[in-house]
């Protein structure tokens, strides 16, 4: 019998998690962030201090191994609920797991969370049986007060009165309990249960870049994006320091992944972060994502010395007309100074760019190649835009269209077609480096370290090697050679 109300939750996890593509360019050290649900680990930290408890699993695909994970872990545990935490790319292959579970237990009530379910709730409910309880938007107090009453055999008249709960009741009407009055100061949240992370007695390898979340909501309203919009806030710079200089005594933890969509909350708060680094003579190394226009140079330089690594900013458009439709809260020039006040410093610089925004053209889409290019970042990724339900971009959908994630079929609101899209960004990825001025920035000049101008390097390298073999096989006798090649070393 369990002595406090317990919750299991389970992620699934592929083995080949790499959302930076590190196998390719040697970023393994300093960029594969640690894929686990940091949402996870503080909602257990909150129920700990709270008298429920919370154990995590997770496993490679809900295939009969991954089940059998599951299986073992809650005939083990035997806990209260089960739980989930999802995003929309993620919401069709954990339901085959929820629906496996809800077999083997039907008794054991499953609640999910996360992005997508925040979003549509009463969509989940109605479309997705075996979930029994969505959480809406931040869970900590919802499922500390969801666990208190399941353990103690209350029915759903009573689990009515929660506040942040969307389920059916027994007749098969759904209920939204209406939304939870948010954490004011999230400086009373505990640090996040990280003991979840490792068998005892086991470290993070150097290879890790352990996960940070220093903020909660956000400031601004960009249309394609999914995060709760408004009532933003953020811990105390002093109590950041505080988490990092106890992770890293307590498990050795040298690298840092700070997870915030926009870092750091100002110029004051950064200015304090950075003195109680100093002061307590801190040897990490961390990344983040910042906006541009955030952070001025010498502020660059104040985080590379005391371990700034590699900084990301979302770009999204190059044009302008686009940032204004988007609502992105930037401009070119604010773009402009960042990067450049990264690659002057040192700082292994990462931009990002969406094709796909209402409005876009090919024209538009070429004014962003050119404007990366512009930038002349260390590496650039472009994507196709996903409009996630949650997002301003998703509501531009016809509603034939809403449920496209549930079929595979990823949909356009632009006039290109996604086919197309896919095509400009892979190739605008390919030849992004193949430029003098990306060599002499990156490879040949600059102030990267040398642990970032070999990835630099290696960009350059395998982006050259694929863009020549392209060139070649368009030749009918290279095309034969190279194919007979491959098939040769292969063998």
């Amino acid at each position: 019998m369990l002595d406090r109300p317990t919750i299991l939750f389970l992620a699934l996890i592929p083995s080949d998690y790499s959302p930076y593509l590190a196998s390719d360019y040697g970023m393994e050290r300093s960029f594969d962030l640690m894929p686990h649900k940091l949402s996870i680990l503080m909602l257990t930290a909150w129920l700990r201090e709270h008298g429920c408890d919370g154990h995590y699993v997770w496993a490679n695909a809900p295939d009969d191994e991954g089940m059998k994970v599951f299986i073992d872990a809650v005939e083990k545990i035997n806990p209260n609920a089960i739980g989930f935490s999802l995003v929309t790319e993620e919401m069709m292959s954990n339901y085959k797991a929820v629906e496996k579970l809800k077999e083997v237990y039907p008794e054991i009530p499953i609640i999910v969370g996360g992005p997508h379910p925040t979003a549509l709730p009463e969509h989940t409910i109605e479309n997705f049986p075996a979930i029994d309880f969505v959480s809406v938007g931040e869970g900590e107090k919802t499922l500390e007060e969801f666990l208190t009453a399941v353990s103690s055999g209350a029915g759903k008249d009573e689990i009515e009165k929660i506040p942040g709960l969307c389920f059916k009741t027994e007749n098969s009407r759904i209920v939204n309990t209406g939304a939870r009055i948010c954490i004011e100061d999230i400086n009373i949240l505990p640090d996040p249960a990280y003991d979840l992370l490792f068998r005892p007695g086991t470290h993070p390898d150097k290879s890790t870049a352990f996960p940070l979340v220093c903020s909660y909501g956000c400031y601004f309203r960009c249309t394609f994006c999914s995060v709760p919009h408004g009532h933003y806030r953020a811990l105390n710079p002093v109590r950041v320091v505080d988490r990092i200089e106890r992770v890293n005594k307590q498990y050795g933890v040298e690298y840092f992944a700070i997870r915030d969509s926009f870092w750091p909350p100002r110029r004051d708060w950064l200015d304090r972060f950075c003195d109680e680094v100093e002061k307590r003579g801190l040897k990490i190394s961390f990344h983040f994502q910042t906006r541009a226009g955030t952070c001025t140079l010498e502020q660059f330089e104040r985080l590379k010395k005391i371990g700034a690594k590699a900084t990301a900013i979302g770009v999204e458009a190059g044009d302008p007309d686009v940032l204004k439709s988007i609502k992105k809260s930037i401009t070119l020039n604010m773009a402009r100074r960042t990067m450049s006040d990264m690659n002057k410093v040192g700082i292994f610089s990462i931009a990002f760019f969406i094709f796909g925004n209402l409005g876009e053209t090919r024209r538009t889409i070429q004014a962003s190649i050119d404007f990366s290019k512009e930038l002349n970042s260390s590496v650039v990724f472009y994507h196709v835009l996903y409009p996630l339900p949650g997002s301003e971009a998703f509501l531009s959908l016809p509603d034939d269209k809403k449920s496209w994630w549930m079929h595979g079929t990823l949909p356009s609101i632009c006039d290109l077609e996604v086919r197309e899209l896919e095509s400009l960004s892979r190739e605008a990825f390919l030849r992004y480096p193949l430029r003098w001025a990306y060599l002499t920035q990156h490879v040949l000049g600059g102030k990267l370290t040398p642990e970032f101008r070999a990835i630099a390097r290696r960009f350059y390298l395998v982006h050259l090697k694929k863009y020549s073999l392209g060139i070649a096989e368009r030749s009918k006798f290279l095309r034969v050679v190279i194919h007979g090649l491959k098939r040769i070393f292969r063998g």
